[in-house]
């Protein structure tokens, strides 16, 4: 129960941190030119949804980590627990965005793919914190 705890907070705000920093300096740069007419201006963030998405990426991270029979050093685990993770929600989710809708593809799949940093990260940490 305690390294659930552990994971779930340390996971949380290295998810949220690396998350952000990301986003920030790799991904918008290299996608601003098309997708900051979709994005909300600075002042228009709504946190609570992006801290409950990160919450809720964790939370499924930490959850279903002790079930991944992956046989390898924690580093390894967890690096590939957060590739995982992250192209499950990331990648998958946003080509399917751009599908629907008039996103562009090719920056969706690089905004996912850069965006997999965080739950690289993520994994690493949940990774670290079961291996005691």
């Amino acid at each position: 129960m305690l390294e659930f705890g552990l994971s779930l907070l340390f996971g949380f705000i290295v998810n949220n941190v690396v998350g952000t920093l990301v986003a920030r300096f790799i991904a918008n740069p290299l996608t601003r030119d098309v997708m900051s007419e979709f994005e909300r201006k600075k002042g228009e963030i709504k946190l609570p949804p992006i801290l409950g998405g990160y919450f809720l990426l964790t939370l499924i991270m930490v959850l279903g980590y002790p079930y991944f029979g992956l046989e390898a050093n924690w580093l390894i685990k967890g690096t590939i627990w957060g590739l995982f993770s992250g192209g499950m929600s990331f990648v998958s989710i946003y080509l399917i965005i751009s599908g629907w809708s008039i996103l562009p593809p090719k920056q969706m799949l690089i905004s996912g793919i850069i965006d997999m940093l965080s739950t690289v990260a993520t994994g690493i940490v949940i990774a670290y914190i079961y291996s005691f």
